[in-house]
């Protein structure tokens, strides 16, 4: 067992468990429960990482390989595009957006 990375929220641990998983390596979160206990018992501990929610890899002689797979997930580059105006409305919309939040008129209509 190796830890990989830990975060506060699950849903990012849960992410990079799925994508390990589909390269066919086995992981678990410890500490995937640890938020159930109550904020004044959690709160305690929370300062001092005893209860850190952590991706944890079971063969260590996969960490590297792990590291590689997530790295273009965890250090993924900002978004270099510029916001677009839709030509229906004139709202701005985030360069991510392929329709206008708005009014749904596709980018390039």
């Amino acid at each position: 067992m190796r830890e990989i990375f830990s975060h506060r929220d699950l849903t990012v641990l849960g992410y990079y468990k799925s994508i390990l998983e589909a390269e066919g390596i086995a992981g678990y979160i410890r500490n995937e429960h640890s938020q159930t206990l109550g904020f004044g018992f959690y709160g305690m501990f929370q300062r001092l990482g005893f209860l850190e929610p952590v991706l944890c890899i079971v063969a260590d002689d996969e960490f590297e390989r792990a590291i590689a797979i997530l790295s273009p997930h965890r250090f993924s580059d900002p978004c270099d595009h510029e916001e677009w105006l839709c030509s229906a409305c004139k709202e701005s919309n985030p360069a991510a957006f392929e329709v206008c939040w708005k009014c749904q008129t596709a980018k390039n209509e």
